[in-house]
C-alpha cells in the first residue's frame, strides 16, 4: 500500500517538474553560446555591426554570440538557414530589411515565408544610404547621371548587393523616374560593391555612408544624393533624392529575427539583450562609423514596422514589373 501511494504521488508530481524545469532553463537564458546568422559576407556593414554586438552581448551575458556568415542569393541563403534552425532560442539572424520586406514581392520562389517563418525580435539600426558615382564619371547630380547613362550605355553599370535588393529597386526606379539606362550588376556584399565602384567597373552604386566616407573625402567617389527625407549632417551639401525629384524614399534597417516556434520567454529575454547590446558605447561608435543610426522601439512596434514595410514595397515591385526566379 505504501509503495502504491508513493508511485501515485510520484506520477502526480513528475508532470509538474517539466514546466518548472523549462521555466528555470528559460530564466537562465542564455546558458550556452547563441548563434547569430549574418546573410552577407565578412567585412560588410551588417557583418561589422553583428560582430560589434556580439562583443557587447558577451560582456552582458558571459556567453558568446557566434556570428555565422551565410551569404548568397540576396540574403535568402542566410534567412533559409535561420528558418530551418531548431527553434530552441539559440539561433537568430540579423538581415537588412530587404530580406523580409522586398524579397517576397520580387522572387517567385523563396526558401522561407517572410511573414510566417520568423518572429521579429528587436530592431537594431537604420541605414544612411547615399547614391555615389565613381569620381571620374562626369556628373554632379541624378539628372546628369541619367543623361550620361543614356550616352554611355556600355559602361553605365550600377552595383547592387543582390538581385532584388533595395539597391536594385532604387536603381530600377531611378531608370524609370529619370529615363536612365543604368544596368544593375549584383555583388555578394558591400566590400565587393565598393571595390567595383572604386575601380570604375561600376559607374555608380548605393552604399552605406560609413565605408564610403574616406573615398568621398579623397574625391574617388562623388556623392549625388541621400536616401531619406532630410539631409545627412555629415554631408549637408548633398541633396536628398526627393530634392532631386526622385519619388522613391525607401526605409532600410537591420533587425534581429528568430525562427518561428522559439519559446516566448527566450524571445522576450533576447529582445532585452539585443537592445542592451545595441546601446553599448562601442556598438554605437561602430554604428556611426558605418553610417548607421540606432533604431529603438518595442518588439510590437518593430513587428508592425516590418509588416507595414512589407506592404509598402508591394506596389513598388508591382509597378516595376520585377519578377525573378
Amino acid at each position: 500500500m505504501k509503495k502504491t501511494l508513493a508511485l501515485l504521488l510520484a506520477s502526480a508530481i513528475l508532470p509538474a517538474i517539466g514546466p518548472i524545469a523549462t521555466a528555470h532553463a528559460e530564466d537562465a537564458f542564455p546558458s550556452r553560446p547563441v548563434r547569430m546568422i549574418v546573410p552577407y559576407p565578412p567585412g560588410g556593414g551588417g557583418d561589422i555591426l553583428a560582430r560589434s554586438m556580439a562583443n557587447a552581448f558577451s560582456k552582458i551575458t558571459g556567453q558568446a554570440m557566434v556570428v555565422e556568415n551565410r551569404s548568397g542569393a540576396s540574403g535568402m541563403v542566410g534567412a533559409g538557414a535561420c528558418k530551418n534552425a531548431a527553434p530552441d532560442g539559440y539561433t537568430y539572424c540579423i538581415p537588412v530589411s530587404d530580406v523580409m520586406a522586398i524579397n517576397p514581392h520580387i522572387f517567385k520562389t523563396l526558401p522561407y515565408d517572410a511573414e510566417r517563418d520568423f518572429i521579429a525580435v528587436a530592431p537594431v539600426a537604420t541605414v544612411v544610404l547615399a547614391i555615389v558615382a565613381n569620381g571620374t564619371v562626369p556628373v554632379s547630380n541624378l539628372k546628369e547621371l541619367a543623361a550620361w547613362s543614356n550616352q554611355n550605355k556600355a559602361q553605365a553599370n550600377f552595383a547592387t548587393w543582390g538581385v532584388g535588393s533595395a539597391a536594385h529597386l532604387v536603381m530600377t526606379q531611378f531608370n524609370h523616374d529619370f529615363k536612365g539606362s543604368l544596368t544593375a550588376v549584383p555583388y555578394p556584399g558591400v566590400p565587393q560593391m565598393l571595390q567595383a565602384t572604386l575601380n570604375n567597373e561600376s559607374s555608380a552604386t548605393l552604399l552605406f555612408y560609413g565605408p564610403i566616407a574616406p573615398y568621398i573625402a579623397s574625391g574617388k567617389l562623388k556623392p549625388l544624393a541621400i536616401l531619406g527625407d532630410k539631409r545627412y549632417s555629415a554631408m549637408p551639401d548633398v541633396p536628398t533624392v526627393n530634392e532631386e525629384g526622385f519619388k522613391f524614399t525607401p526605409t532600410v534597417y537591420y533587425g534581429v529575427y528568430a525562427p518561428k516556434g522559439t519559446p516566448a520567454p527566450m524571445l522576450a529575454r533576447m529582445s532585452e539583450l539585443v537592445r542592451a547590446a545595441a546601446a553599448d558605447p562601442e556598438v554605437l561608435k561602430t554604428m556611426t562609423a558605418q553610417g548607421f543610426a540606432p533604431l529603438t522601439e518595442s518588439t510590437p512596434a518593430f513587428s508592425e514596422r516590418v509588416a507595414k514595410d512589407r506592404a509598402a514595397w508591394a506596389p513598388v515591385a508591382k509597378s516595376l514589373n520585377l519578377q525573378l526566379d
